[in-house]
């Protein structure tokens, strides 16, 4: 039963305040020394990304004709330019979300609310984070606005919220009266007058299916409800509302004050909406704050549908997952389960492993994935669960990524894997025990009744195993979603590439493709079926998917042809593409005598083809290990494919000395790591290396922690996936690594650290 204090926290977004965000709420302070970087958030296709002060940047909407439509602020999405604006805490014309207008005069007592001013202005940046490694975060010091800008007086706290509900963006943008515990001086003000609020600017619309330039507006459109921003095609709606009591009231928006005299059609800023501020004198301690909700709508030009109601603070409240009994709470999950794992272990690490693997779940699965829709034979099939691409870099340089699709999707399938070891450890009377060990022939994640279905609980833990016993509902639910979204991706590359005579409004575009990211195809799809087998696939094309013929398929004129030779520095990563892609095939032919794909894709002599493309790769393994070369940042690849060998059962050899692996595994032990970072460039006339030290920022990380997992799994007949659930030697992977090469533990590792190269990162 909810007691009252749980019901007054959920009430007028009282859950934003600093006592009331709970275990769900992951602070990002301990990184504050860390470069800046953004955070992108989405739900069901529809993404945004906000820079280091959680103004908005971009905006994204799925699109059954061009894939994924975007809008974004006044720069240019390139590199540079969108990694200026993601790392500042005020975006200036850059940003278009909700938030505090600048450069306002102070308030005054007039008839006309524009020209009072404002009583508030922004202060610094004090918090930032995020609700279950999901929505953005950020806290800022509230400021009167005074014409004395020398003795700065602080006036409350400043506190926003950023998230994706059915298609629409909502900001919640809280103002707070009260001093924080932490500040220099504490004034005691009151507030009187106005705030104006600022939304809305230039904006830039694109297509990810298009080579069309990025548009830029000529100027928004007022009525009574909402702006509309136009674009060529496309048009972006956004309206501003203020919490009266228990309802919303739209505030109507304005041009600025300096601009109402000129052309209003050329304007292409901000408009403001201007709110009266509670009389702090007047009004009780808990009515002292003020609340606003800005709505977001990327769509078509056209018709105005209607806009849903807005959702209330209870509504909010339990949609993000702040309770730390709902399903959503991942941010109490995680932290539980590595507590947990911790105290057992007596080792407590210096790693942020909670952040880095909620995090990277959370924007794989909201971001990454993007419902995709499939024409068979020029008819477009809509379906419930629609399949899902993976587009990597969504807001800089959208592509569809083959090669991050595969890594990702086994990052996600090694979660999958350990939530259910976590399941099965904590469930004493269930057996068999999962095998964690990553050449098992199957994951043994069963969604079968053997693995327990917990009902949420409702009721305090007061112990460690409480709190174990409430957070596996939340587990179960995370499995679910993972298994959905591993099942709708293999569909995707199985329809869209296999399936003849098919085309999907997310293909690869060729400009920006490789042609040996095409073998990720067949790798990732025979990953999936030998790894996740026990998920109990129900597609509804594997009964008819025998009779179709290979040479439709749009995967067959992608894949480089067998007589091309690659270039120098592709040529081992290419023989490596080629056995996985040729080898997966054959598995996936023969699987269990029944076989999945159609017989025309095994060829004659298909078997004798793996045999000589594993002998290829041995050599070639063996020539880069006596080759005794410095290691460089493209060795990272060749790693990692390295160790898919076992996993992926390409390699017939009964040798193991021999094995690719084990070749592997010696050149990474042989190598020279990188003691010290590059001191830059060089002086003018002296040449020599200046590529960057990229181990010592975390890529050797992966492949030291493969040759530690190797190395056990040879000595103790086991792997240390297991024992990282609770073992003592779990820590040993860390540890070794450390002392052999003399770092320090890191705080952060990159997401490449999880799931291989392709993308920058974002928070």
């Amino acid at each position: 039963m909810a007691t009252k204090d749980s019901i007054e926290i959920k009430k007028s977004f009282n859950w934003l305040r600093r006592e009331a965000r709970g275990p769900t709420y992951i602070s990002f302070s301990p990184f504050s020394d860390r470069p800046a970087c953004s955070f992108d958030f989405g739900d069901n296709g529809c993404a945004a990304s906000c820079n280091y002060g959680g103004e908005l940047l971009h905006m994204s909407a799925r699109d059954d004709e061009k894939g994924v439509v975007f809008a974004h602020g006044d720069f240019e999405r390139t590199y540079y330019s969108s990694l200026a604006r993601a790392q500042r805490q005020h975006g200036g014309q850059a940003a278009f979300g909700l938030g505090i207008a600048t450069h306002q005069k102070p308030f005054a007592n007039t008839a006309n609310p524009k020209d009072r001013g404002s009583n508030l202005k922004l202060g610094q940046l004090i918090e930032r984070g995020a609700f279950n490694y999901r929505w953005p975060f950020s806290e800022y010091a509230l400021l009167l606005n005074e014409d004395n800008d020398s003795d700065p007086k602080e006036a409350g706290t400043c506190t926003r919220v950023s998230f994706i509900k059915d298609d629409i963006l909502y900001q919640v943008l809280r103002l707070e009266k009260g001093c924080r515990l932490e500040a220099d001086i504490c004034h005691y003000v009151h507030w009187k007058g106005q705030v104006v609020l600022s939304v809305g600017g230039p904006i830039k619309f694109g297509a990810l299916s298009t080579d069309i330039p990025y548009t830029e507006l000529q100027s928004g459109i007022l009525d009574s409800d909402c702006l509309t921003i136009m674009g060529s095609t496309n048009q972006l709606d956004i309206r501003v509302r203020q919490l009266d009591g228990d309802r919303y009231q739209t505030l109507p928006l304005n041009l600025p004050v300096e601009q109402e005299a000129s052309n209003a059609g050329e304007y292409v800023g901000p408009y403001h909406a201007y709110a009266e501020l509670p009389n702090t004198r007047d009004v009780k301690f808990k009515d002292q704050q003020v609340t606003f909700v800005a709505e977001f709508r990327l769509r078509h030009s056209g018709t105005q549908p209607r806009w849903p109601e807005t959702p209330t603070s209870e509504q909010i409240y339990g949609y993000l997952g702040i309770d730390p009994y709902s399903k959503m709470a991942t941010g109490m999950m995680w932290e539980t389960i590595f507590l947990q794992r911790e105290e057992k272990s007596n080792y407590f690490s210096q790693l942020s492993e909670v952040n880095l693997i909620g995090r990277c779940v959370e924007k794989i699965l909201t971001v990454d994935l993007v419902p995709t829709t499939i024409r068979e034979e020029g008819c477009v099939k809509f379906e419930e669960e629609s399949p899902l691409a993976l587009i990597s870099n969504l807001f800089i340089r959208p592509s569809i990524d083959l090669e991050s699709m595969f890594w990702k999707v086994r990052f996600l399938a090694k979660v999958y894997r350990f939530l259910s070891s976590f399941i099965y450890l904590h469930s004493p009377d269930v057996s068999p025990k999962p095998s964690s060990d990553e050449s098992s022939d199957e994951m043994d994640i069963t969604m079968t009744p053997n693995v327990p279905r917990i009902e949420p609980h409702r009721y305090e833990a007061k112990s460690a195993w409480n709190q174990i016993e409430v957070i596996k509902s939340t587990v179960n639910f995370q499995m679910d979603r993972l298994q959905d979204a591993i099942e709708r991706t293999i569909s995707y590359l199985v329809r869209a590439f296999i399936q003849p005579n098919t085309e999907t409004n997310l293909p690869p575009l060729a400009s920006r493709t490789f042609q040996s990211n095409y073998y990720y195809v067949m790798i990732t799809i025979w990953y999936v079926v030998k790894k996740c087998e026990r998920f109990g696939f129900t597609w509804k094309w594997v009964d008819g998917m025998k009779t179709w013929p290979s040479e439709d398929c749009l995967l067959v004129h992608c894949l480089p042809s067998d007589n091309l030779l690659p270039e120098d520095k592709e040529k081992q990563k290419i023989t490596f593409l080629k056995w996985y892609h040729y080898a997966s095939i054959l598995n996936l032919s023969t699987r269990k005598k029944r076989g999945l794909l159609p017989k025309t894709w095994q060829t004659k002599n298909l078997d004798i083809k793996v045999n000589l493309l594993e002998r290829d790769a041995r050599r070639a393994a063996a020539a880069k290990l006596s080759s005794h070369q410095p290691y460089s940042a493209e060795d990272e690849i060749l790693d990692r494919l390295g160790f898919l060998a076992e996993p992926l059962n390409a390699e017939f050899s009964k040798h193991r000395a021999g094995s690719v692996e084990s070749l592997t595994v010696r050149r990474i032990m042989d190598r020279d790591f990188t003691r010290w970072l590059n001191p830059g460039r060089l002086p003018t006339g002296e040449r020599g290396p200046t590529s960057g030290p990229w181990e010592v920022h975390a890529l050797c990380y992966h492949s030291q922690l493969l040759v530690e997992n190797y190395r056990y799994s040879r000595d103790n007949g086991g792997s240390l996936s297991y024992p990282m659930l609770g073992k003592d030697k779990y820590r040993l992977v860390s540890i070794r690594s450390n002392e052999r090469i003399g770092l320090h533990p890191v705080k952060y590792l990159p997401e490449r650290f999880l799931f291989g190269p392709g993308e920058p990162r974002s928070n």
